[in-house]
């Protein structure tokens, strides 16, 4: 027995609703798939700014950093030199105290003399002027190395002023850093997403 023509219908409206239903839902659900797509493009676009600006200040820490380490190879090489000449000093003042030492050897060999010869205070007259010639030199070179610490205190101090600029140059350049994130902080602020 054939349905009535109403069912028939009602069967109709009901699949058109629903076709009419699943096309919504395709178009929702389109809808979404391209809002999802064009959040994560703005991710990337946003990610490869980030990378650049990251890259931008990693070159520029990296020059910070070259010219830090070629100031300071030219002062430790000027410090260098002025270590060597202290060395070479220290090494004429060691060989002076060895000369000064067998002199004194010898000025008691004589004392311990002097009561049986008495002719040999001429000799040691002569050493003693000797002696005297040699702790001349002593003073001299002294002085000298006198001279080479103020040269070294003067090279510490110009080491100084230099760490000191270049400390000035990296606080500058995180001031420009700190200015530089500011945008994207508030692009951030603005998309959290």
């Amino acid at each position: 027995m054939p349905k009535p023509s109403n069912t028939k219908t009602q069967e109709e409206q009901d699949s058109d609703e629903q076709c009419q239903g699943i096309e919504q839902a395709i178009i929702r659900f389109e809808k979404i798939m391209m809002s999802r797509i064009y959040v994560q493009q703005r991710l990337g676009d946003r990610l490869k700014l980030s990378i650049r600006t990251g890259m931008l200040v990693l070159f520029l820490l990296a020059i910070a950093i070259l010219l830090l380490l070629v100031t300071l190879s030219v002062q430790i090489s000027r410090v260098a030199d002025v270590t060597d000449n202290m060395d070479a000093n220290f090494l004429i003042i060691a060989k002076n105290m060895q000369v000064i030492d067998k002199y004194m050897g010898l000025m008691e060999k004589q004392v311990a003399y002097l009561p049986k010869i008495k002719g040999k205070t001429a000799i040691i007259d002569e050493q003693m002027k000797l002696m005297n010639q040699n702790l001349f030199a002593i003073k001299n070179e002294v002085q000298e190395m006198t001279g080479n610490i103020t040269k070294v205190r003067s090279k510490m101090s110009t080491i100084s002023i230099t760490v000191k600029e270049m400390d000035g140059q990296v606080g500058f350049m995180s001031g420009q850093v700190h200015r530089m994130s500011k945008p994207a902080n508030t692009i951030n602020k603005m998309m959290p997403f």
